[in-house]
């Protein structure tokens, strides 16, 4: 009797063994699967002082470098990076800019890319394809960006634009947040996202539009012939190349070059497209 009740309580502790191995090596297999990284791309080029942020960690950039879903790209002074991604989809940031990358997707029926520019400017060149339609946004601080295949560039920072002309330099003096698209290729849709309800506008090609703090954004202006074909430009040329040498104020800081050009508020003054009290 003693040797059955021996046997039947060695059984019920292999079988608790058994069954603690299998949930720990569950447990490790689902830890493993989340640790692992989503794959968004590669950095194509690089000039300067350029990491990534990542985990925690901050490592240098190097041609060829993996970038994955949830790391931050920061490109110094006089530095500039082109990454592709795994769409075929091409990024130029430009000097003095910080932008994460939230989500890069491809799958058989839909592709989906997010990213967040926090200061700077990126240019996007968005690969087209019908099947499936990608859906392509920039967000900012104060605004969206949303394309399905095109080129353009998104810039945002704490002061307004170095070509902002003086009387909108003195109605928005209390801001501090712009945002400036300008389109080269396509139709980009532009909402300010502390505003939703101020609607959005559709920029066409060789149009541009700024949003700033809480108002709706602008309507769509022109921008200048040079700015445009220089826009046209094939991916892989820097974004000062595409510039022509000009200068753009972001942040206080020279950061590319679209606003002598007229890409970045030159022009006459400009009316939001509401009233509504914006939010600085």
């Amino acid at each position: 009797m003693l040797l059955k009740d021996d046997l039947l309580m060695c059984k019920s502790t292999v079988l608790r063994l058994i069954a603690a191995f299998v949930a720990i090596f569950s447990l490790v297999i689902a830890n493993s699967a989340i640790a692992q990284p989503t794959p968004a791309g590669s950095v194509t080029s690089l000039t300067g002082d350029v990491h990534v942020e990542r985990g925690g960690t901050t490592v240098p950039a190097t041609p060829g470098m993996a970038v994955d879903v949830g790391d931050r790209i920061v490109t110094a002074a006089a530095s500039r990076v082109t990454i592709t991604l795994t769409d075929n989809s091409k990024l130029e940031l430009d000097e003095s800019t910080s932008l994460v990358i939230d989500q890069q997707t491809v799958a058989a029926n839909s592709r989906n890319t997010k990213l967040s520019l926090f200061s700077g400017l990126v240019r996007s060149f968005v690969s087209y394809t019908s099947s499936p339609t990608p859906n392509f946004a920039v967000h900012t601080p104060n605004a969206v960006a949303s394309a399905r295949g095109t080129q353009y560039d998104t810039s945002t920072a704490t002061q307004p634009p170095g070509t902002m002309n003086e009387e909108d330099r003195k109605k928005y003096k209390d801001c501090r947040r712009f945002t400036q698209v300008s389109v080269y290729d396509g139709t980009v849709e532009v909402t300010n996202t502390t505003n939703p309800g101020g609607g959005s506008v559709q920029v066409p090609p060789g149009h541009k539009t700024t949003v700033v703090c809480g108002y709706a954004p602008f309507e769509p202006s022109e921008i200048t012939a040079a700015t445009a074909a220089a826009g046209a430009a094939a991916p892989g040329v820097g974004v000062t190349g595409l510039a022509l040498g000009s200068a753009i104020v972001i942040g206080g800081g020279a950061a590319g070059g679209l606003a002598a050009s007229g890409a970045f508020g030159g022009g006459g003054a400009h009316q939001p497209r509401t009233t509504k009290s914006p939010s600085q």
